[in-house]
C-alpha cells in the first residue's frame, strides 16, 4: 500500500469519530506548511480543514488544541463585543467532545473551512504589508486581557536565542551526517554574533508578556475574495506567552525580502524599506496605547533576531539530518539557513535607517 493510500485509510478512520455525513467526501492537500499535514475535505453540504499534527514537533498535541480552543472562545467573545473584526474558524469536537482524534500514533483535528477566502504566499505592496501588520496586531490586542500564562507552552524555548545556540552547538559537536565541512563558514558566522545574543537576552527579561502568534507569515491570514482584506487569522499552533518583538520580527523576516526563504540566490537579496515602514507603522498604530515605548524600541531588535534565529534553526536541522522541517531537495535546509543569515546581515546593516523609520 502506498503512502497516499495509507493516509486515505487513516483519514477514513478519523472522520468516523465525527457526527457528520462524510459518505461523499473528496480529500485534497491544502497549503504548504513545513510541519503539519493539512487537507481539505469537501462534501455536497460542507467543507472542512483536516490536519494531522506533527507530534514529533508538537509533543503535546492535545494541549496544543486546548490552547486553540481557549483562544477561539475568547476571540468569539471579543468579536461579539465588536473588539475583534475577523472571523474565528472553530475546531469541531468529536463525538466524545474532544478537539483531537488519535488514530494509531497520529493526532488529528477537524476545523471549519472559511468559504470565499484565499491565502497569499508573499507580500506584494506596502498596502498589503500594512494589512498584515494590522491584522496580527489586532489579534494580539484582542487577547490583551486574556491571561497568557493559562496557555500551554507548545514548543519550549521557541524563541530563546541561548537555547537555539546550544542546539546548534550540539549539532556541530555531533556532526551526525558529516555535513559540517560543507557549512563551516555559516556556522562560524552564527557563533560570532555575541553582541546580538547578549542584547536579546538582556532585553527579553524586561519586556511584558503577551499572547503572541509566533508565526506571523502572510499565509497565516485568510483574505476575503470580496474585498481582498484579511478576514481571519489562522494556524494557532505556536500561540503561547511571548514577546511582541518576536511577532513583529517574523513579519519582517517573511515580508521584507524579495526572495523566498529557500531561494539560494542570496547575492540578489534586497531589503524592502517601504514594506518595513508599512509594517512598523501599522503594527504600532493598531496597538495604540497597548504597546509601551520600550516595546516599540524592541521591534527593531526583533527584526534582526527572527531571521538570525530561524537561520540557526535551519542550520541545526541541516546538520542533524533534516528531522524537523520538511525538505524537498538536497541541502534544502542549508539553502534556507544561508538565505536567512543573509537577511539578518541586511537588516543589521540597515539598522540606523530602520530606527529612523520607527521614530516617524
Amino acid at each position: 500500500m502506498d503512502n497516499n493510500s495509507l493516509i486515505s485509510t487513516e483519514i477514513e478512520l478519523v472522520i468516523n469519530h465525527y457526527d457528520l455525513n462524510f459518505s461523499q467526501v473528496t480529500i485534497s492537500p491544502l497549503g504548504n506548511g513545513h510541519i503539519n499535514s493539512t487537507y481539505k475535505l469537501s462534501t455536497p453540504e460542507y467543507e472542512f480543514v483536516l490536519q494531522r499534527i506533527n507530534h514529533e514537533v508538537f509533543t503535546r498535541p492535545v494541549k496544543l488544541c486546548e490552547n486553540a480552543q481557549q483562544i477561539n472562545q475568547h476571540l468569539q467573545k471579543q468579536q461579539k463585543n465588536t473588539d475583534y473584526p475577523f472571523m474565528v474558524p472553530q475546531q469541531l469536537l468529536s463525538k466524545d467532545g474532544k478537539s483531537t482524534v488519535k488514530v494509531g500514533e497520529n493526532y488529528w483535528r477537524l476545523m471549519e473551512f472559511i468559504a470565499d477566502s484565499y491565502t497569499l504566499e508573499k507580500v506584494s505592496s506596502p498596502k498589503q504589508a500594512a494589512q498584515v501588520a494590522q491584522a496580527f496586531a489586532q489579534f494580539s490586542c484582542a487577547l490583551s486581557d486574556f491571561p497568557a500564562k493559562k496557555l500551554d507552552v507548545t514548543i519550549a524555548d521557541f524563541h530563546d536565542i541561548s537555547f537555539r545556540m546550544r542546539q546548534l552547538s550540539e549539532a556541530v559537536a555531533n556532526d551526525s551526517k558529516n555535513r559540517l565541512a560543507g557549512c563551516q563558514e555559516v556556522v562560524d558566522f552564527c557563533f560570532a554574533q555575541h553582541a546580538l545574543i547578549k542584547l536579546v537576552v538582556e532585553i527579553s527579561n524586561k519586556l511584558p508578556i503577551h499572547v503572541t502568534h509566533n508565526d506571523t507569515k502572510i499565509n497565516n491570514l485568510l483574505f476575503s475574495k470580496s474585498d481582498h482584506s484579511p478576514c481571519a487569522v489562522i494556524d494557532l499552533d505556536t500561540c503561547m506567552p511571548g514577546l511582541l518583538m518576536h511577532d513583529f520580527g517574523d513579519m519582517v523576516r517573511t515580508c521584507c525580502s524579495n526572495l523566498a526563504e529557500d531561494d539560494s540566490s542570496t547575492e540578489e537579496m534586497v531589503l524592502n524599506l517601504e514594506i518595513f515602514a508599512a509594517l512598523i507603522t501599522s503594527y504600532q498604530q493598531a496597538f495604540g496605547n497597548k504597546i509601551n515605548s520600550f516595546e516599540k524600541q524592541s521591534l527593531i531588535i526583533g527584526a534582526r533576531l527572527l531571521p538570525f534565529i530561524i537561520g540557526t534553526r535551519f542550520l541545526t536541522d541541516h546538520l542533524n539530518g533534516d528531522k524537523y522541517f520538511h525538505v524537498s531537495r538536497r541541502n534544502h535546509n542549508l539553502d534556507r539557513a544561508k538565505n536567512q543569515i543573509q537577511l539578518y546581515k541586511l537588516v543589521t546593516a540597515a539598522e540606523l535607517e530602520l530606527c529612523q523609520l520607527n521614530e516617524n
